[in-house]
């Protein structure tokens, strides 16, 4: 059995977005636009067997307002309180299944990217709401398919509009 391995460095843009807007505010009209559906719920779903249409209309029915879901919510600060912390900061996995799907249909290794992050967090010097993701565009487009790119610049700019509402 032969092994290969391969690198690629390339070139990601990173938005940081800063907001007057109190942490929590913010947080909970992120949550209320993208709700938190866990990977068991996705799970259950597809071991129900359910025909392609039936199966995409009850995925469509977890998907939030804006397009999105959270999948995965860690909240840093739950642990590094107990270590001095004094701000708080949350990391969250969002996407939306059904674009993922087609994207990795595209370039099967854009898994790696879906879902992608999001992080919060309080400036520890100046209290202001903070939100930094890297380009969906930029990481999809890293595997030089152009329709994985159009559909991450798709992504980016329904992240842009989620935001621009929360914040």
């Amino acid at each position: 059995m032969k092994t290969m391995a391969t690198e690629q460095t390339f070139s990601v843009t990173r938005h940081t977005l800063t907001t007057d807007k109190p942490f929590e505010a913010f947080i909970s009209e992120l949550e209320k636009r993208a709700p938190l559906v866990s990977p068991e719920v996705l799970g259950e779903l597809a071991d129900l067997n359910l025909p392609e249409d039936q199966l995409r209309a009850r995925v469509e029915g977890l998907i939030g307002s804006s397009g999105f879901v959270l999948f995965m919510k860690a909240i840093h600060n739950q642990l590094f309180s107990h270590f001095g912390r004094t701000h708080a900061s949350v990391q969250y996995a969002i996407g939306n299944p059904l674009i993922a799907k087609d994207v990795s249909d595209k370039a099967p290794a854009v898994c790696l990217y879906t879902p992608f992050r999001l992080a919060a967090y309080e400036s520890p010097e100046t209290r202001k709401t903070i939100v930094s993701y890297d380009s969906p565009a930029s990481l999809f487009g890293s595997f030089g398919v152009p329709d994985a790119a159009e559909i991450g610049a798709k992504l980016e700019g329904k992240l842009q509009d989620l935001l621009a509402r929360c914040l």
